[in-house]
């Protein structure tokens, strides 16, 4: 509907005046009666307003070459809207070409779309494909080069970052033989278990061990006092003390403050954690009991037969 009221008011203008419109004028008419003004046509076609003032004007000079003229003023045909015939046969032709107005119309469509002017502008943007290639030929020839520093690097970060041997078992087995000292008869400083019996024992022992020291032999040496208790604790430090009959029952869990002293009653077999073991004296029947044997760090553990 508006192509034909541009077209009847163009030709109303062109009987008019008796002489046939140009192409600028034609698109300027067309333009004027659809009420846009240049710069927005420019900003839709992306061209500048100078060119279409030029192309309006019949100014030739303001282009490359008559292709150009003739591309854009199809696109502007396109915009406005109108039959580009009228308006191609208006303009110079290419030198040496005939083109029918409808294979114009069709080549200039090709010829000013946003993809076409890209790649006019950009004609070198397309990678050569063997860039790809000498890419990779350096990656491999780098890897190659450094693989072996690589490999030694992570085998060497690989033994840093492993644990450290855990020797828990050779603690834990130390540990389990100071518990187990047995003062009744398994350890090498045994106990009597009653006065009457007790050089025959001691005697046994220092054919078979051969000679002892007389620290060690103390306390099997010397007589149990008589009312003595089992166990004689006198603390010069706070010490933390627990005893447990074979059961699991706890029959003594206490700190001994400093200056104290506790006596226990109990019926072996025990087991004895002392805390702090520098800290306190312990008595077993009556005689002195070396806790420095049983002792690891500040805690002794062992057991009274």
């Amino acid at each position: 509907m508006i192509e034909s009221d541009i077209q009847e008011a163009t030709n109303a203008n062109h009987a008019a005046t008796g002489a046939p419109l140009s192409a600028g004028e034609m698109l300027r008419h067309a333009r004027e009666e659809l009420g846009y003004h240049l710069p927005a046509v420019a900003a839709h076609l992306k061209v500048s307003v100078h060119k279409l003032e030029a192309l309006e004007a019949g100014d030739w000079s303001a282009f490359p070459d008559v292709v150009f003229v003739r591309a854009l003023a199809s696109a502007v045909c396109r915009v406005l809207k109108i039959d580009p015939a009228p308006v191609l046969a208006q303009l110079p032709k290419p030198p040496g070409k005939d083109l029918s107005p409808g294979v114009e119309s069709v080549k200039t469509r090709v010829a000013v779309g946003p993809a076409q002017s890209k790649k006019n502008d950009f004609p070198s943007s397309k990678p050569f494909p063997w860039m790809g290639v000498v890419v990779l030929l350096i990656v491999a020839t780098v890897g190659v080069l450094f693989y072996p520093q690589l490999a030694d690097y992570w085998k060497s970060r690989a033994a840093a970052s492993a644990p450290a041997p855990v020797r828990s078992n050779n603690v834990a087995g130390v540990a389990d033989q100071s518990e187990s000292v047995a003062l009744g008869g398994s350890s090498t400083d045994p106990v009597p278990e009653a006065p009457a019996n007790g050089p025959a024992e001691v005697g046994g022992t220092a054919a078979l061990a051969g000679p002892v020291s007389p620290a060690a032999t103390a306390p099997v040496a010397a007589a149990p006092a008589e009312g003595a208790p089992l166990l004689h604790f006198k603390a010069s430090q706070d010490s933390w003390v627990q005893v447990k009959e074979a059961s699991g029952k706890v029959v003594f869990e206490k700190t001994i403050r400093a200056g104290a002293t506790e006596d226990i009653a109990a019926t072996p077999p025990l087991k004895l954690i002392v805390g702090n073991a520098v800290g306190v004296e312990m008595q077993l029947r009556g005689s002195v009991f070396d806790l420095k044997k049983v002792t690891k760090g500040s805690t002794a553990r062992f057991e009274v037969n």
